[in-house]
């Protein structure tokens, strides 16, 4: 509880400080929690796109009431994630392992890198909670499987088992709304209801299990009956998965772009490295691949070692088995108990990878590897599993201390110190040197919302990363519409903004310094191919065209 709490208020005064920096997506976000909560509207999925349905919009809503619609406010409940998340790990740790681990595993993920806290803590919709429901998924579905056993010989199920399948179907039918990232640890959690629970899923447990999940699925299945086959969630997010990114990446680029960029960020390798210091993707820096590729190789080589251990247990148990039936075979209680675990830690490996597959078959993995390895953020739910064989005995070799033992120890200290010193330091590197540069722009960006108020312009045209931020910090007293390079109609999630914009009588441009759009417009006017003459007015950071 105590490891718990510090976590928590850990990142409570990071929110506090404004940390992460803010976004346009994260801004979004607050958009839809904004009309949630002031303007009665019921958004099933985040503007602008047919997937990812907004449940930390809904949450931050009534918390808009109560203080205010603020940053702090959209992100005050992603805590709640991070605190169910932690409790889970702990949980799923110790029915897999032992509570002394758990409390470990729960010290690791106190700490983390800047990517790591970042996905926790910026409310741009799927991570926090997925990484949530994903981990109560294993949880929930080793634990029925556990004691199973406490089911009278005479029933197929009761009732308090029957609550906790119809609370399981609802996450899984929430989280699939959410993101379907998710779907390896739904597909698995399932098999392994099938594989040790099959008597009870053919009972009213199954009925509640059904239920449950159709019921967190309402707001997919009401959109998905309303729109043409292919505009469907499954469709789109199938052309988003194969062709969704710029360019056709070779099959070596995805590889580096997967273990050498992706994977190490999504499971919390800090390092100073850039995407473009990787082949492919810039000027190679031989010390950044070579770190970067051993962080993402130790973690397969470990995985591969846990996999085969609990391989090994599973072989072991199924060859001394009483009888000989192959489907009805008469477990001893503890054998039952050993299978199911080396069973649970082998289902979470197996999430992890197929998560990890999904990410590498990606054209993502080859052309933007860095921004989209939070696809990966489920893989950290594996972390317990691989390094169980470097802490399981490591007790019985600290006492003993026998020569042939102190190389084998020597190893297992070295990568357990080495995984935790990176967490810790990310943490401390985070709040010495990330937390006052994004302070610092915070600031900037709220002075310039006040730089457009003090000019009264109420309505302007900026590119993506601006606009979002402009209306969300004013509290939509500015309305801003979205221009590509070329002040064409941009990305406009909200197709209302853009309509408002386009109808005012006075709209003036905002655009960062030196960008092509800036620069374009410099053009446009200074050979006076615009409609209307513009002065022009500098501010930190940008450009402002107020109409004369």
């Amino acid at each position: 509880m105590c490891i718990i709490v510090f976590a928590t208020a850990l990142r409570f005064i990071l929110i506090y400080l404004n940390w992460p920096g803010m976004n346009s997506d994260e801004a979004n976000m607050g958009l839809v929690a904004r009309h949630i909560a002031y303007n009665g509207e019921w958004p099933i999925f985040f503007f602008g796109q047919p997937y990812m349905g907004p449940v930390e919009a809904y949450l931050a809503a009534p918390l808009f009431h109560l203080l205010g619609p603020s940053l702090f406010a959209l992100r005050l409940e992603l805590l709640l994630f991070f605190v169910l998340f932690l409790a889970g790990m702990y949980a799923l740790t110790a029915l897999l392992h032992t509570p002394k681990f758990g409390l470990f595993i729960c010290l690791l993920f106190s700490f983390g890198t800047t990517d790591v806290i970042g996905r926790q803590l910026r409310a741009v919709g799927e991570y926090p909670e997925t990484e949530f429901f994903a981990v109560a998924i294993c949880v929930i579905t080793i634990w029925l499987a556990l004691y199973a056993y406490r089911i009278e010989p005479s029933r197929r199920t009761n009732t308090g088992r029957i609550c906790l399948y119809a609370l399981l179907g609802f996450i899984i039918g929430v989280s699939i709304w959410v993101d379907m990232l998710i779907l390896p640890f739904v597909c698995m959690g399932l098999f392994f209801l099938l594989l040790f629970c099959r008597r009870e899923c053919f009972s009213w447990a199954g009925v509640a299990l059904v239920c449950g999940t159709l019921i967190g699925l309402i707001p997919l299945i009401i959109y998905n009956v309303s729109v043409p086959f292919s505009q469907n969630s499954i469709a789109v997010l199938l052309h988003i998965h194969n062709t969704g990114t710029i360019g056709h990446p070779s099959l070596r680029q995805q590889f580096i772009g997967a273990f050498g960029i992706g994977m190490p960020s999504g499971l919390g390798y800090d390092a100073s490295c850039t995407q473009g210091q990787f082949p492919y993707f810039g000027h190679t820096v031989l010390s950044c691949v070579v770190a970067h590729l051993s962080w993402s190789m130790g973690y397969l080589v470990l995985c591969c070692i846990a996999a085969a251990l609990s391989l090994i247990t599973i072989w072991k148990i199924w060859r001394a088995r009483p009888g000989t039936s192959l489907w009805h075979p008469e477990w001893t209680f503890e054998q039952s108990r050993q299978l199911i675990i080396a069973c649970g830690r082998l289902m979470v490996l197996i999430c992890a990878i197929g998560t990890l597959f999904l990410f590498v078959t990606s054209p993502a993995a080859g052309s933007a590897p860095g921004p989209t390895a939070r696809y990966l953020t489920c893989m950290l739910i594996s972390i317990p599993m691989i390094l169980w064989p470097l802490w399981d005995g490591l007790g019985e070799l600290l006492i003993k201390l026998k020569a042939r033992a102190m190389f084998s120890l020597f190893v297992r200290l070295a990568i357990l110190g080495l995984v935790l010193f990176t967490y810790v330091n990310g943490t401390i590197k985070l709040f010495v040197h990330d937390v006052p540069v994004v302070q610092s722009e915070y600031q900037r960006q709220q002075q310039t919302v006040q730089s457009l108020e003090r000019l009264h312009l109420n309505y302007v045209y900026s590119e993506y990363w601006t606009c979002n931020n402009l209306m969300f910090l004013s509290n939509e007293k500015i309305i801003c519409a979205v221009v590509d390079d070329h002040l064409n109609d941009g990305y406009n999630r909200y197709p209302a903004f853009l309509t408002r914009v386009k109808n005012a009588s006075q709209v003036a441009y905002i655009l960062p310094l030196g960008t092509d759009a800036d620069k374009y417009l410099f053009k446009l006017a200074n050979t006076k191919n615009l409609p209307a003459a513009y002065r022009v007015i500098r501010i930190p950071g940008y450009h402002i065209f107020v109409p004369v």
